[in-house]
């Protein structure tokens, strides 16, 4: 009697699912989906530790071998090819994060790749539009704590990409009009009141240096705003939000971040993502590669 039988593609599609599903935490939510042809395998809805659904949705990409053979000449990499470049334009136009998870089915092991900055930092062989292949790292790792750490940090940074490029032309579009700012208030009598366009520029430039750090890994060692603005009250009475003491305090501290941050920008933009940087944004790369280390410009 002749049966139906499973090919092997399915069986290992069953085996990678399954032990994709082993390496992240239970109280994480797989949301599998109908149409698989499109490149997206399933998603992934991230729960936080008091078990409350947080609507933070991951997409997954699916490949399994049998074997991952680690490149003799880069030991830590390992190259995924044959995908059509359709699937990566879709994938990098996607509105919510995509990551590639290679399945070793030998070691049962799982590598990631955030598809959005693989391409950002080989844009140019991107740009090309023909055949594009992703290099999976062996330390990019689902295992554990630490590739957990790694895999979320990944996802967020993707996420917050496009409020990060505004905030890096807001950065240095305004740097020089906050050293006027910091120059002009600084060491002034501290019981006075502040008035609203002052006290806007200088939370609009708050929010644009924490933002920064935070992308950057830079320590942020600032209080709130308004805790700034309840001290203020507190001592000088609520006719202004903020007074002249803690706008000095605040401004001097958000000048001791903003050379740490340019700097940090200045290797994002010349270094780590130069190609993207290049070819989306000549000006800005150019403008950004003149940064000295001491936070002056060179023949710009």
């Amino acid at each position: 009697m002749k049966l139906p039988k499973r090919v092997e593609q399915h069986i290992s599609e069953t085996a990678s699912f399954k032990i994709f599903s082993s390496k992240i935490p239970d109280n994480w939510i797989i949301r599998d989906i109908t149409e698989r042809d499109y490149g997206i395998d399933c998603y992934i809805e991230l729960v936080n530790t008091n078990n409350e659904l947080t609507g933070e949705l991951i997409s997954i990409q699916l490949k399994s071998r049998q074997n991952i053979d680690w490149n003799v000449t880069e030991p830590t990499k390992w190259t995924l090819s044959g995908i059509d470049i359709s699937s990566s334009n879709y994938w990098y136009k996607f509105s919510v994060p995509v990551f590639i998870c290679v399945v070793d089915l030998d070691t049962k092991e799982v590598f990631f790749q955030n598809v959005r900055q693989y391409i950002k930092e080989n844009f140019l062989e991107f740009a090309k539009q023909g055949i594009f292949s992703y290099k999976i790292n062996k330390q990019n790792k689902l295992e554990g704590k630490e590739g957990l750490s790694q895999f979320l940090k990944q996802y967020f940074r993707d996420k917050k990409r496009q409020h990060l490029e505004e905030n890096i032309i807001t950065f240095f579009a305004n740097s020089a009009q906050f050293k006027e700012f910091y120059e002009a208030n600084t060491g002034r009598d501290k019981f006075m009141g502040i008035e609203y366009s002052r006290l806007l520029f200088a939370k609009n430039f708050y929010n644009n240096l924490r933002f920064l750090s935070s992308y950057l890994n830079i320590e942020w060692n600032l209080l709130k705003f308004s805790e700034y603005e309840k001290v203020s009250q507190e001592r000088y009475g609520d006719t202004y939000k903020l007074y002249e003491e803690q706008l000095d305090e605040i401004v001097t501290k958000l000048n001791e971040k903003t050379l740490r941050i340019a700097l940090g920008l200045k290797e994002l933009i010349t270094e780590n993502e130069r190609q993207y940087w290049i070819k989306t944004n000549l000006q800005l790369f150019n403008f950004v590669i003149n940064l000295q280390e001491d936070g002056t410009y060179n023949d710009w």
